[in-house]
Order: structure tokens, then C-alpha cells, then sequence
């Protein structure tokens, strides 16, 4: 991504012409990459936590807080995932990736449903990284 944005750069103020797909595909490579970034912090634990647990806390303790956490997250991202593959009334022409697949990217020609499935490619990530939590035996990590 930065080497695509120096090209940019490069072509944009070295030569007065720059290139038309370079901005488009650092934008999408940006949501691709803060998107699995997101759910690298996830399982390290980086992110922004409802529940803290003491480290020395009892492992029943340990347990019910990984199952709030996983709660949370199915919470919000339940939603997420059913508009990602259905819209309203189970219409699945209605959901995203299918709304996104009629359509492509003006400077590359990508159809925009590569771009928009790191949304639920995420999702489910993050639900996996919370079920492979809860079930871990050792969790003082």
C-alpha cells in the first residue's frame, strides 16, 4: 500500500500526470488491511475491552468473562454478518455483497464485492478468534 501511494505521489508532483487507479486501489487496500488488522488486535486482546479480568482471577471467572465477551460480540456482529449476505425479509438481492456484486470500481474495474467481502470475512474471524477464546484452557494470556 505505501509503495502504491508513493507511485501516486511520484506521478502526481514529478510528473504533473497522475496515475488513475493508484488512489483507488490504496483505498481499498487500506480497508482491506485496517479490517484484518482488526481482528489481529482482536485476538491479541488490543482492543478496547467491556470485561477486564485479573490475571490471578479463578478459572470460572476467566470462563464467564470470555462468554460476555463472545455475547458482545455476537451482538454486534450478528446484524453485521445477516446485511452483509441478506436484507430485509431474508431478500438475499438485498444484502450487501450481493448489491455490491452488480457494481465495479470506476478506476480499476474491480467488482465491488471483493472489496466489501472483508466485512464479513472479518466477522467471522473475530467470531472465531472469541469461540477459540472460550474454549482455550489457558487464558492468562
Amino acid at each position: 500500500m505505501v509503495l502504491i501511494v508513493l507511485l501516486q505521489i511520484w506521478a502526481r508532483y514529478g510528473f504533473d500526470h497522475p496515475f488513475t487507479w493508484t488512489e483507488e486501489l490504496a483505498r481499498y487496500l487500506m480497508v482491506w488491511g485496517g479490517l484484518l488488522g482488526a481482528t489481529c488486535a482482536f485476538k491479541r486482546r488490543l482492543d478496547p475491552t467491556v470485561v477486564t479480568v485479573a490475571e490471578d482471577a479463578s478459572q470460572p471467572r476467566r470462563v464467564l468473562s470470555s462468554g460476555l465477551r463472545l455475547a458482545t460480540v455476537l451482538i454486534f456482529l450478528a446484524p453485521v454478518l445477516y446485511y452483509a449476505f441478506f436484507g430485509p425479509d431474508m431478500n438475499f438481492e438485498r444484502g450487501f455483497l450481493w448489491r455490491s456484486s452488480n457494481r465495479t470500481s470506476p478506476g480499476l474495474g474491480v467488482n465491488m464485492a471483493l472489496v466489501g467481502f472483508v466485512v464479513p470475512l472479518c466477522c467471522c474471524v473475530i467470531i472465531l478468534h472469541s469461540l477459540a477464546d472460550l474454549t482455550s484452557r489457558d487464558r492468562t494470556s
